[in-house]
């Protein structure tokens, strides 16, 4: 039996022990896994005999969409009669984007090997005291935005200035005024 909630992975493993009308092993029934899932899934799959547990079936499968799934098993007897041994339903769900809040722990292996591959570093605790002095030498570049009032940039009020003043002498040139 699967996990009922599949967090960010799809993957499932069906497992059924079937048992015959004496309650023994059944090595050699036909299972099948029917799956119903989000937007229409509608899939028919055979479980296969596990080779060193005889009466146990195995399948593996992949949700490849987020939603609600249900699966029946259906063991049948071998033969001409298919006689029913037996059938479950269960239901599981896949969740994406909900793996990123367990294992918070720090992962020190990918954060150096990220800082090494973009050109950067990884501190320890003990080294934090350097920090500072090492950003201030660092190459990455320093973003600061400016922001200067339209009327303390000379060149920009002259140049405002003078359209008004420029139209209004070529209208007395012209004769328009």
């Amino acid at each position: 039996m699967p996990a009922r909630l599949l967090m960010d992975e799809g993957h499932v493993q069906l497992t059924a022990q079937v048992r015959d009308r004496t309650f023994h092993a059944a090595p050699d029934a036909h299972v099948t896994a029917h799956i119903i899932g989000p937007q229409g899934l509608d899939q028919l799959m055979d479980l296969s005999p596990s080779p060193d547990t005889p009466g146990t079936y195995r399948a593996e499968w992949t949700a490849e969409r987020p939603g609600s799934y249900l699966a029946e098993v259906i063991a049948e007897s071998p033969g001409n009669h298919h006689e029913d041994l037996g059938r479950d339903v269960l239901t599981f769900q896949r969740e994406d984007g909900v793996a990123e809040n367990f294992h918070t722990e720090q992962n020190r292996p990918l954060l150096e090997r990220l800082a090494k591959e973009t050109g950067g570093s990884y501190w320890q605790p003990s080294e934090v005291k350097n920090l500072p002095r090492d950003i201030s030498y660092s190459e990455a570049g320093i973003s600061v935005r400016s922001t200067k009032e339209l009327w303390n940039m000379p060149i920009a009020f002259l140049f405002l200035l003078g359209l008004p003043t420029t139209e209004w002498l070529l209208r007395r040139k012209w004769g328009l005024i």
